[in-house]
């Protein structure tokens, strides 16, 4: 016996597919390189100044996954010995920082910081070479990754609102 066939759900028709592939192959502006990555240099800067939050770890290990999934793309290649020694730093910070059982911001070694400021160079240049579809291509690779792992993936547009309710949460609890 064969199974019930699904309705069919007609998709949108795109009228103008040249200017939506247009859109797609365009390169990022400077102004959005510069939003995208003001969160990743707020949070190296609290990295060095030892004042970084658990959210700001969170936001730099996820950078460097979507760097590993722009290497994996082949866009821009030769990069995963650094993003390899970034990722290795980012676990070391973070199981310092772990060790009492709380959050608690670690002092970084000389090999870490210049591992996290090579990083931000790094994949500020892969950016830089992407177009928008491909780098959108990469965070959903991303984010697949991550989900597989079990672990969660929040997608923010507003960086600001999600660090205002996470240090909410942290001075209730204390």
């Amino acid at each position: 016996m064969s199974r019930k066939r699904s309705a069919y759900r007609p998709r949108p028709v795109a009228v103008n597919t040249l200017e939506l592939a247009l859109h797609g192959a365009a390169k990022p502006s400077r102004q959005d390189l510069a939003e995208l990555f003001k969160p990743v240099q707020a949070a190296v800067r609290a990295m060095r100044e030892g004042v970084a939050t658990e959210l700001q770890w969170s936001i730099l290990s996820g950078s460097v996954e979507v760097a590993q999934a722009i290497e994996r793309q082949g866009v821009v290649r030769g990069l995963q010995g650094h993003l390899d020694a970034t990722d290795q730093a980012l676990q070391g910070i973070y199981r310092r920082a772990m060790d009492c059982g709380a959050w608690k911001p670690p002092t970084l070694y000389y090999q870490e910081l210049d591992a996290l400021n090579l990083f931000v160079e790094l994949h500020t240049f892969q950016a830089k070479q992407l177009g928008r579809a491909e780098f959108i291509r990469a965070v959903d690779l991303a984010q697949n990754k991550t989900r597989a792992q079990g672990h969660t993936v929040t997608v923010v547009r507003d960086i600001s609102v999600l660090a205002r309710n996470h240090d909410r949460n942290q001075t209730s609890i204390a």
